[in-house]
C-alpha cells in the first residue's frame, strides 16, 4: 500500500526524479532500515523525500533528515508536500547548507542520498564529508550520475574504482554503492562489468546512438537491492 501511495503522490510533486528512479530509491531506503537515518542532500520540493519517507514508514525504520537550504524559496511548498503526502512525521527538515548541517553530526546514517550541489567540487565535498558517518553496510547513492558532468566525473574517475565499496547498482540516473569492502573476486568482476557498461552508455548518450538503451537496461537488470532484500 505504501509503495502504491508513493507512486501516486509523487506524480503531483514537482522535481526531476523519474518514476523508475523513485521505485529504486524506495527499495534502497527500505533495504537500509535499521542501519541509521536517511540523509538526503538536496530536497527541492520533496519528490525524492516522499519516496524515502514512504519507504522508511513501511519498514518501520528511522526517519529522513532532509538537508537543503531552500535558497530558491521552496521551503513552504516542501513542507506542504510532506503534509499532503502524510509523511511529515517521518521527515526532519534541516534547512541549512550541507557543510553546515555536517558540523557536529553524530547520528549513524543508513542511506546517504546525494542530490545537491552538482558541481565536481560540491559532489566530492558531500561524499567525503558525509561518508565517514555512513554505517557499515549502508548505502550511498547519487542522482544525475549520467546527465551532469559534475556528478559523472567523480564517479567515473574515483568512486566506481574504490575497493572500499561494493557497487550496488545503476538504475537510470542513480548510481549506488554499499559501504563494505569490494575486494573479493566476484566484486572485482562486477566492478569491471559496471565500468564497461557505464562507459558504453556514456558514449552512446554523448553520440546519441540508438543502442544506448541496451547497456542502460543491462545495468538495471544487474542492480540491487531487489524487492525483499
Amino acid at each position: 500500500m505504501s509503495l502504491e501511495a508513493a507512486r501516486k503522490i509523487t506524480e503531483t510533486v514537482d522535481g526531476w526524479l523519474g518514476r523508475r528512479e523513485g521505485l529504486y530509491l524506495y527499495r534502497l531506503a527500505r533495504a537500509t532500515a535499521g542501519l541509521g537515518v536517511v540523509v538526503e542532500i538536496g530536497s527541492y520540493k520533496g519528490k525524492s523525500t516522499v519516496w524515502l519517507a514512504k519507504a522508511r514508514e513501511a519498514a518501520r525504520g528511522e526517519e529522513v533528515c532532509a538537508v537543503d537550504p531552500h535558497v530558491m524559496g521552496t521551503i513552504d511548498e516542501f513542507r506542504r508536500n510532506l503534509e499532503l503526502s502524510g509523511v511529515a512525521h517521518m521527515v526532519v527538515p534541516v534547512v541549512r547548507p550541507s557543510e553546515e548541517a555536517l558540523r557536529g553530526w553524530n547520528r549513524p546514517i543508513g542511506l546517504l542520498w546525494i542530490d545537491g550541489d552538482h558541481s565536481h567540487a560540491g559532489v566530492r565535498k558531500d561524499f567525503f564529508g558525509w561518508e565517514p558517518l555512513v554505517s557499515p553496510g549502508g548505502v550511498i547513492a547519487f542522482h544525475d550520475s549520467y546527465s551532469w558532468e559534475g556528478v559523472r566525473s567523480p564517479i567515473d574517475e574515483e568512486l566506481i574504482r574504490d575497493e572500499r565499496f561494493q557497487i550496488l547498482g545503476q538504475w537510470d540516473g542513480i548510481f549506488a554503492i554499499r559501504k563494505t569492502p569490494g575486494r573479493r573476486f566476484p566484486d572485482r568482476v562486477r566492478r569491471r562489468v559496471f565500468i564497461r557498461l557505464r562507459a558504453l552508455f556514456n558514449r552512446g548518450r554523448a553520440e546519441r546512438r540508438h543502442w544506448r538503451a541496451l547497456p542502460r537496461r543491462v545495468l538495471r537488470h544487474l542492480s540491487g537491492p531487489r524487492d525483499g532484500e
